[in-house]
């Protein structure tokens, strides 16, 4: 038999099963606007696109970002888009790198101090409130994050 070939080694991320139900926890908490959710493993490789009936595929992407960013800064974008008015690197980086973008709504996904992944929610006005439906997607799932 031939050998296999070698898969990867999987970066540490939530289970699909929590990545889907944190999305779900997000939609939910951002009810009445049409948001599309992403969640990413901590090598910022795609876990999870949730797009709801309805809502534009457009805001999965832009979630995709969000995550991105927050990952590549361990910490939420809404911190990440003050920093950039104050830190010129910062604002460098973003504007070098198309997926990294510095409005509010992604968040890092944590175990302790560890950050294993993001989850980036788009569509709701302002993007406040996509940060707080995310916040509130991933305190649904944090007590079983390992």
């Amino acid at each position: 038999m031939p050998p296999r070939p070698r898969e990867p080694p999987v970066a540490r991320a939530p289970s699909i099963d929590l990545a889907l139900e944190a999305a779900k926890a997000a939609v939910e908490a951002c009810k009445g606007y049409h948001v599309g959710i992403s969640v990413i493993d901590a090598s910022g490789t795609p876990k999870l696109y949730y797009i709801p009936d309805g809502t534009h595929g457009s805001h999965a992407y832009t979630g995709f970002r969000k995550a991105y960013t927050a990952l590549t800064f361990k910490m939420p974008t809404s911190q990440v888009s003050a920093l950039v008015k104050t830190d010129s690197t910062v604002a460098a980086k973003i504007v070098a790198d198309t997926n990294l973008i510095s409005w509010a709504g992604g968040i890092p996904i944590k175990v302790g101090d560890e950050v294993i992944g993001a989850i980036g929610v788009s569509g709701a006005e302002p993007s406040s409130k996509d940060e707080e439906c995310g916040l509130v997607g991933i305190n649904k799932i944090r007590d079983r994050l390992k």
